[in-house]
C-alpha cells in the first residue's frame, strides 16, 4: 500500500473515505504493517471472516458483480454480462454483522443484502483486517470506563442487555439472568456519541442512559473498541483556529461542538459537561482533502446544542 500523495479533488477524496469506511483506520493499519484479507463468496454460499487475534474491521464490501471472471462456472452469458452491479449498503450490512467479532458467517443471498441486479449471478466480495481490540464489560448500575493510553477511542460494537447466563450473575436469582436475548439496538450509537474521539470516557450502565431493553433482567454493558492515532484540535467558542498538514491532506476522524468535560476551555459557564453535537460529516465536507482548514467555533456555524453553556469545537484528524 502506498500513501496518497496527490488528491485530484475533494469529491474524489470523500468517495475514497466512504468506500474504505474510515481512512484513518487504514493509516493505522499501514503504520503497523497489516495487510487486508479478502474473501469472495458466490451467491448462495456463506462468507466466513475470522481473526486469530483481535477483532474484525470490514474495510469494503460489495454484493453484486464487477467482472466476468468471478463465480462464472456453469453460468450462461446473460447471468454474468452485467459488471456494474453494486449494492451500496453491503459495507453497512457486513460491518453490522462482523465488526469487532473474532469470526462471523454471512450468507451471500438476496434476503440479506437485497437484489441489486435481478437476473445477474452475484458474489460477495469483502476486504477486512484484524485489528487489536479492547473489551469492557460493566454490570448494571455501575460505571463503564474505557480508555486509550495512546490515541483515541473508536467504539466498534456495544450492547446494553444480556446475551449469556454467566456474566454479572453474582447474587442474582435465576429469573434475572435467564433472558439471554436482551439487546438495546441504540447502544452503539450511545457509546459512540459519548466516547468516540476521546482518550477516555465514563458511561453509567443504567436504564436512564440506554433505556431498559428487558424489564426484570439484570443487564450489563459490553463494549468493544480500539485505539486509533490522531491529532486533536480544540477551538474554544467564539474563536477561530486552523488545522493543517505539513505533508499529505486532512482526513477528519471525529468532530463535536459542545462540551464533554470541565477542563477543556475552562469558563464559569462550563456546565453541564455532556453537551454533544456531532459535526463529523460537516467537518469532513469542509476539510477533507485540503492541506489546511479554518475552523470557526460559533453557534452561527454549528447552531447551539446547549444554551448557556460555554462550548468548544473538538476535532480529531490525521494527515494522509
Amino acid at each position: 500500500m502506498r500513501l496518497l500523495q496527490r488528491i485530484p479533488s475533494v469529491h474524489t477524496f470523500n468517495m475514497l473515505v466512504q468506500n474504505l469506511s474510515g481512512i484513518i483506520l487504514l493509516l493505522f493499519l499501514y503504520q503497523h504493517g497489516a495487510e487486508a484479507k479478502t474473501t469472495v463468496t458466490c451467491e448462495g454460499g456463506s462468507a466466513y471472516l475470522s481473526c486469530d487475534g483481535g477483532g474484525i474491521k470490514v474495510l469494503k464490501a460489495n454484493y453484486g458483480r464487477t467482472d466476468r471472471t468471478t463465480c462464472i462456472s456453469g453460468r450462461p452469458a446473460n447471468q454474468i454480462s452485467n459488471t456494474h452491479c453494486l449494492r451500496e449498503t453491503s459495507l453497512h450490512t457486513m460491518s453490522a454483522r462482523c465488526d469487532g467479532k473474532s469470526s462471523c458467517t454471512v450468507p451471500a443471498v438476496n434476503s440479506v443484502f437485497s437484489d441489486p441486479c435481478y437476473g445477474t449471478y452475484k458474489y460477495l466480495d469483502v476486504s477486512y483486517d484484524c485489528i487489536p481490540t479492547k473489551r469492557s464489560v460493566t454490570c448494571e448500575n455501575t460505571e463503564s470506563v474505557i480508555a486509550c493510553d495512546g490515541g483515541f477511542i473508536k467504539v466498534l460494537k456495544a450492547n446494553y442487555g444480556r446475551t449469556d447466563s454467566t456474566t454479572c450473575i453474582s447474587g442474582r436469582p435465576a429469573n434475572q439472568i435467564s433472558n439471554t436475548h436482551c439487546f438495546r439496538e441504540t447502544s452503539l450509537h450511545t457509546m459512540s456519541a459519548r466516547c468516540d474521539g476521546s482518550k477516555s470516557c465514563s458511561v453509567p450502565a443504567v436504564n436512564s442512559v440506554f433505556s431498559d431493553p428487558c424489564v426484570g433482567t439484570y443487564k450489563y454493558l459490553d463494549v468493544s473498541y480500539y485505539c486509533i492515532p490522531a491529532k486533536r484540535s480544540v477551538t474554544c467558542e467564539s474563536t477561530q483556529s486552523v488545522i493543517f498538514c505539513d505533508t499529505g491532506v486532512i482526513s477528519v476522524h471525529h468532530a463535536n461542538y459542545g462540551r464533554r468535560d470541565l477542563v477543556t476551555c475552562p469558563h464559569k459557564f462550563a456546565t453541564p459537561p455532556h453537551c454533544d453535537s456531532p459535526q463529523t460529516s460537516s467537518l469532513r465536507s469542509r476539510c477533507n482533502g485540503r492541506t489546511s482548514c479554518q475552523l470557526n467555533a460559533s453557534n452561527s456555524v454549528f447552531s447551539d446544542p446547549c444554551q448557556g453553556v460555554y462550548k468548544y469545537l473538538e476535532v480529531m484528524y490525521s494527515c494522509i
